[in-house]
């Protein structure tokens, strides 16, 4: 019987336990931890040379698990990753947290990559509105610049913490997502696109010329850092017997923030709205007909997107100490938008890899200052003709029948129609 063909395949994807599970779970924090030391590497290499070399050979590698004689293994360490995620996230935060100790001697690196879980912040927060709604905002340095003179501002004039800052400044971001969504939507595809660019470039002239609110192009200067009880953060972090530079402050900040980013993102993913969401990206006028307020779940969407816009905002603007309307330029929106891209919209993990390859790959070419972004381009152009779903392409949920339903549709007790449905690739969902 056919709902007996889909019950075998059902089963046949089942996670397996006991040591089968173990296996899974050091192959995937092997494979972790291995990344983790290979992008280490990288980071430590100080000749430009030697990281071209680097970096050719990864590509070469990882060209190799896609398509040559290692294809198996990839395959392999991809299944692992499926049945044993939570190890794999926790080898991943270890690494994370073990960041700033590996590199106590290059206060450099510790900066960047505090930058780098800021872009993951604000990529995480692009790919809810373009990953998961389909909703293509080509103007997200609006957010960005809300956010960051929202806690900016109230810091230096009213002397507002920090902690409540960067909330305000969120919630700010949130209102102009509101605001440039509301007439926007009226459009769809590229012409929204071509509307949020309009927006981008308008409040990037308003904010050189608002000086009542933005200080004009002169900016908002001695913005204070943030500080826990006694503890400000320009001075050096002490952890027992170590004694990290003050970057170490803001990277910690950054990633526990980009963490909660990400955790979030999932969980609206997961979620009913998240469904509502994909419906409409898929198929606007089926989820209409559905019952799913498009409109309403699109503002929703920008708002929400706008609001880890701000977040980022804020923690850059106490990072840097000072703004201005050259922070939030037309280019920053598209370095954005690429990060999504090339990572994988849709796709959390993605996003924060394009994210970090995207501060850390043109600041090693740095020297290059007149080439870098015509080799920057050259390499994006090449990524889309040969990936052009992006480096990690989101992969749709496969949902898992429970066993008790799976020995009840073997034994003919249940119908298809009753207990199971086939979904639309071709899988049961519970």
């Amino acid at each position: 019987m056919p709902e007996k063909d889909f019950v075998a395949c059902q089963a046949a994807i089942e996670p397996q336990k006991g040591p089968r599970r173990l296996v899974d779970a050091a192959i995937a924090g092997t494979a972790v931890a291995a990344l983790c030391v290979a992008f280490a590497v990288g980071l430590a290499i100080r000749q430009l040379p030697y990281f071209v070399v680097y970096l050719a050979a990864a590509i070469a590698i990882a060209l190799l698990l896609r398509r040559g004689p290692m294809a198996g293994i990839a395959e392999r360490v991809g299944a692992a990753f499926g049945s044993s995620r939570p190890t794999a996230v926790g080898v991943l935060v270890l690494a994370l947290a073990a960041y700033p100790i590996l590199f106590q001697g290059n206060p450099y690196l510790i900066q960047v990559g505090a930058l780098s879980a800021i872009y993951v912040i604000m990529a995480s927060g692009l790919n809810i509105t373009l990953g998961y709604a389909g909703l293509l905002d080509i103007g997200f340095a609006v957010y960005f610049g809300a956010g960051a003179y929202t806690s900016a501002q109230l810091a230096v004039n009213f002397g507002v913490s920090f902690w409540i800052g960067i909330v305000l400044g969120g919630l700010c971001a949130s209102i102009f997502g509101f605001i440039v969504a509301w007439p926007a939507l009226r459009v769809h595809d590229h012409y929204l696109g071509l509307v949020t660019l309009g927006y981008g470039l308008m409040m990037n002239l308003l904010a050189r010329n608002l000086r009542f609110l933005t200080n004009g192009t002169d900016g908002v200067i001695n913005i204070p850092p943030p500080s826990i009880g006694a503890h400000d953060f320009t001075r050096p972090l002490i952890l027992g017997p170590l004694t990290l530079p003050f970057q170490a402050n803001f990277y910690y900040l950054a990633l526990a923030i980009a963490l909660i980013t990400c955790f979030v993102s999932y969980r609206l993913r997961e979620s009913s709205l998240g469904r509502a969401w994909e419906a409409i990206r898929e198929d606007e006028i089926a989820a209409r007909c559905s019952g799913v307020n498009a409109r309403g779940m699109k503002i929703l969407a920008f708002s929400t997107g706008a609001f880890f816009g701000g977040v980022g905002g804020s923690i850059f603007a106490h990072m840097i100490g000072y703004i201005g309307p050259d922070s939030f330029t037309f280019l920053e929106s598209i370095t954005v938008l690429v990060m999504v891209v090339l990572g994988g919209a849709g796709n959390i993990v993605g996003a924060a890899l394009g994210a970090v390859l995207l501060v850390i790959i043109p600041e090693r070419f740095r020297e290059f200052q007149e080439l870098r972004l015509l080799l920057f381009g050259v390499a994006l152009v090449l990524l889309m003709i040969g990936r052009p779903q992006g480096i990690l392409p989101r992969r749709r949920a496969r949902r898992l029948l429970p066993q008790e339903k799976l020995a009840a549709l073997s034994l003919g007790e249940a119908g298809p129609g009753r207990n199971a449905r086939a979904s639309s690739d071709g899988t049961l969902g519970a």
